[in-house]
């Protein structure tokens, strides 16, 4: 069975508790930025690598949708969906769920550019990262569409 990637797991830090009480949201954008990270080593731009190619990743857009609260020292588990790629980009769909109860506490929609960190540009993924991509693209295409992917943010127009 095809399953997301796991690509963060701990518990709600004292530091991002704000003063209502629960999770700040800059925090969960934190999380969700260590998550980045962790799905970087997994398709190989590790430290080492991004320094030996001069390569990296840069986020270029992200949507992020709050549906809980989240107290402090709470279980966090987040998963990775790839739900696009090509030659320099991934579209990465991230869910935060409750380490215990695996109730959804947000998610958060990005757009991730492959740079060459030397020219200062976007660049084609190098092969072995491509090969890693694909096989991720694979794997992931039997899963089902998330719900709030692709969701933009609008106030109600009345119609004319």
């Amino acid at each position: 069975m095809t399953t997301e990637l796991k690509v963060f797991e701990g518990p709600v830090s004292p530091d991002w508790i704000d003063y209502n009480g629960h999770m700040n949201d800059a925090c969960y954008v934190l999380v969700f930025s260590k998550s980045i990270d962790d799905l970087m080593v997994q398709i190989g731009l590790d430290e080492a690598y991004r320094n030996e190619h001069q390569v990296s990743i840069y986020t270029l857009q992200s949507m992020v949708h709050y549906l809980q609260e989240v107290s402090e020292g709470e279980p966090l588990r987040v998963t990775a969906q790839l739900l696009e790629s090509d030659a320099k980009k991934l579209r990465v769909y991230f869910t935060m769920r409750h380490g215990q109860s695996g109730e959804e506490l947000a998610a958060m929609e990005t757009l991730l550019l492959h740079m060459d960190m030397a020219a200062k540009r976007a660049a084609p993924f190098l092969a072995d990262t491509q090969a890693r991509v694909s096989a991720l693209q694979r794997q992931h295409a039997g899963l089902d569409w998330p719900a709030l992917a692709g969701r933009s943010i609008a106030l109600t127009r009345p119609r004319c």
